[in-house]
């Protein structure tokens, strides 16, 4: 099932792909099942970059001609694309390239592994305390009356020390008026049902899965960004011992449940955006820019995408801003593929024939799931709220859809009353913090709190207390504030469309707050976004370590290639450093080789080249051109450029399957990391691997310095204020 493009009249089966009615083109053409080499197909005196993927800027294409097929063997430019050098354009690898074996197996491992930490570290001691804390004594009842009586429920005055001990009695068959979606009750009462509603265990159970589940799927997505299993389980392990995630995990609130399935969401939508950009490279395969772009159809991961959405919202409606977010992204990113493929109208195509398709498969379908949350409320005629229409009509009052069944008119109104009161909230709390101060962590919620008339006194140093405060591992959040300002800045400038999925929770889960400095707010809502404070951290440190490749057919990669070929990078070269790693002293410069090293001159900050003025004199008959303009685009010449880029990409180059490097040509310090990540090892920066090392046990020395106030261990007064390092966070 395909929708039509709105733009563009259907082409008939005579006309070619690339819109042209001259039937000698189909002469071009490959035969079935046979691909022309993409090297051989390039035009003479196209650049070594545009040879293995084209330019990062412009949308046309990279100006490849005829496979020579033609009967009169003239070779005249056809300019026509095949899938591989489209998919370089979109920043994907080759057709049917898969992950080595041994890298997908390393991913899983990380993936495990981080999965068995964040389990230890929020299932064991789980049930401490056994009393309902901080917001526990609103969601935890509110499960339990959804349970059984289908609907939240008002409790007598007092209920919350007798419902700990089991008396449910408190709870009345009047309907509560409640201001959040029943998801994330009902998750709750799920845990409570398995393992008794009496047992704080049962409270917090589901909560606990919803933030391993997270470490795990957060792992997932890195793999997905990086194809890196270091990077991967990085950012696993960084999740899993961070204090907000950690104490949210640990306690029956709603707002680990957003997380979790607001970072569902990112993952679908980077498979979204991966699965429609290798759709469209195979579509418009063998056309010439200026090509009819192919009918927007159905994507499963984008719908997929809409129902983790609608799952967010679900929860709480801080995910209605993401659902926004989202829906302007995937209509960016489709609008700029084609116009990186050079398809026709590609601006109209992208945003309105796209755009519609784009909307009707992710906002109706979070619609709907949202709606579908709800069946419950709609299947019980006492559940808050059921009625008012009816009592409306009785008095003559108005309702906001007459012609619509009583109960449509009771959930809008139900809704009108929700949305008033959450604009509306102004109470003051203790522990309500402004959302500038989040990501610095100023001023964290403490969730549960007992002095020596409960505690007993058996701690070191006497004033026992117990206190949970959720506490951000501070090493992750303020190194994070760093890498954010490094990531937006990679982003804009390298058009590294990996640094946006991030980005993407920080616009749709954080930045809406700013817009309710007045109300009642607290830092722990940072745990709906806290997979993208680390995904931030993990892609900086990665880049900064070289473990992250350049895109395809990007400006980075393609400058690369040509540093490749001049010999200014590669193996027994150091890599290149950055302004900054410059001016900490770390280079870019030439390193220790057993061959001869060329002279070099510095041209600008960060770029060496060859000169051969500096050094010895070139050959009689020789030329002094750097590399890339020797052979005038020679077939070995372009099959050098393209086996450059796909040294440095990761990928293999089309016409050579088993994508091996070019080799260090002697054994490199960093031999051990070759199946953790798909950079070659020559560039792998030491400063960047050590800064990974530093900040990694940082944050576990962190992790266990603060496990007592972030677990509610019994600890002496003057331990507890040991570790409030901000006044702010007493």
């Amino acid at each position: 099932m395909t929708t039509p493009s709105a733009l563009s009249p259907e082409q008939s089966p005579e006309q070619s792909r690339g819109g042209s009615a001259d039937p000698s083109t189909e002469q071009e053409r490959p035969t079935p099942g046979q691909e022309p080499d993409p090297i051989q197909a390039q035009a003479p005196h196209t650049a070594p970059a545009d040879a293995a993927g084209g330019s990062a800027d412009t949308g046309g294409s990279t100006g490849a001609v005829g496979t020579g097929n033609d009967e009169t063997g003239s070779g005249t430019d056809h300019e026509v694309r095949s899938e591989n050098e489209l998919r370089a354009l979109l920043g994907l690898g080759p057709v049917g390239w898969v992950e080595p074996r041994a890298v997908r197996i390393r991913g899983w491992i990380a993936t495990g592994a981080v999965g068995v930490i964040a389990a230890l570290l929020r299932l064991v001691g789980l049930s401490h305390p056994k009393t309902l804390m901080f917001d526990e004594i609103y969601y935890v009842k509110d499960a339990y009356a959804l349970w059984h009586l289908g609907y939240e429920a008002n409790w007598a005055a007092n209920s919350d020390a007798a419902f700990a001990s089991g008396d449910f009695s408190g709870m009345s068959t009047q309907a509560a008026y409640v201001v959040h979606p029943q998801l994330g009750k009902w998750l709750i009462g799920a845990g409570m049902e398995l393992f008794g509603p009496s047992s704080s265990f049962g409270w917090r159970v589901m909560p606990a899965v919803a933030g391993i589940l997270t470490v795990m799927l957060l792992a997932r997505l890195t793999m997905r960004l990086t194809r890196s299993p270091l990077l991967a389980g990085l950012a696993g392990l960084f999740l899993a011992i961070d204090g907000v995630a950690l104490t949210e995990s640990r306690i029956g609130l709603l707002d680990v449940f957003i997380g979790f399935f607001a970072t569902l969401s990112l993952y679908f939508l980077v498979r979204d955006r991966q699965w429609s950009r290798a759709r469209l490279a195979r579509r418009m395969a063998w056309t010439s820019p200026g090509a009819r772009p192919p009918h927007a159809t159905i994507r499963p991961w984008l719908l997929a995408t809409g129902v983790a959405l609608g799952l967010t919202c679900s929860i709480k409606w801080s995910g209605l801003y993401l659902v926004a977010v989202v829906g302007v992204v995937v209509v960016v990113w489709d609008t700029l593929a084609l116009r990186r493929v050079g398809a026709r109208a590609w601006f109209l195509e992208g945003t309105v024939a796209q755009g519609v398709s784009d909307f009707l498969q992710t906002v109706p379908v979070a619609a709907a799931v949202y709606v579908g949350c709800w069946w419950s409320w709609f299947i019980h005629p006492r559940a808050y709220k059921h009625g008012w229409a009816l009592e409306q009509i009785e008095n003559h009052q108005p309702v906001p859809f007459p012609s619509l069944p009583h109960s449509i008119n009771d959930f809008i109104a139900y809704h009108q009353q929700m949305y008033e009161f959450h604009v509306g909230l102004a109470s003051p709390h203790t522990y309500q913090s402004k959302p500038y101060g989040w990501l610095l962590q100023t001023r964290p919620t403490s969730f549960y709190w007992e002095d020596k008339a409960q505690v007993p006194q058996t701690c070191w140093g006497g004033d026992c207390i117990q206190a949970i405060t959720s506490i951000g591992n501070i090493v992750i959040w303020w190194s994070a504030v760093v890498a954010l300002a490094a990531i937006i800045i990679l982003g804009v400038r390298n058009r590294d469309w990996r640094a946006w999925a991030p980005l993407i929770g920080y616009l749709g889960l954080y930045v809406p707050w700013f817009q309710y400095r007045d109300r009642t707010i607290f830092t722990f809502y940072t745990v709906a976004f806290v997979p993208c404070v680390v995904l931030v951290l993990v892609l900086a440190l990665g880049m900064a370590a070289g473990l992250v490749p350049p895109l395809p057919g990007s400006k980075v990669a393609q400058a690369q290639v040509a540093a490749l070929r001049n010999g200014q990078i590669g193996a027994g070269v150091r890599p290149w450093r950055g302004v900054g790693a410059r001016f900490l002293g770390f280079g870019p410069q030439f390193g220790r080789t057993p061959t001869w090293t060329p002279p070099v001159v510095e041209t600008d900050p960060g770029m060496y080249r060859i000169s051969t003025q500096a050094g010895d004199a070139p050959a009689e008959g020789e030329s002094d051109a750097p590399d890339d303009d020797v052979g005038t685009g020679s077939r070995a010449d372009q099959a050098d450029a393209a086996q450059a880029m796909a040294e440095l990409t990761g990928y293999p180059a089309p016409d050579s399957p088993g994508g091996q490097s070019r080799g260090d040509g002697h054994r490199t310090r960093w031999r051990g990391l070759a199946s953790w990540t798909m950079v070659p090892t020559w560039q792998i920066r030491s400063e960047g691997i050590a800064l990974i090392i530093v900040v990694t046990m940082l944050a576990c020395a962190a992790s266990a310095f603060w496990w007592p106030i972030w677990t509610g261990q019994n600890v002496s007064r003057t331990f507890w204020l040991y570790h409030m390092f901000l006044s702010s966070w007493i």
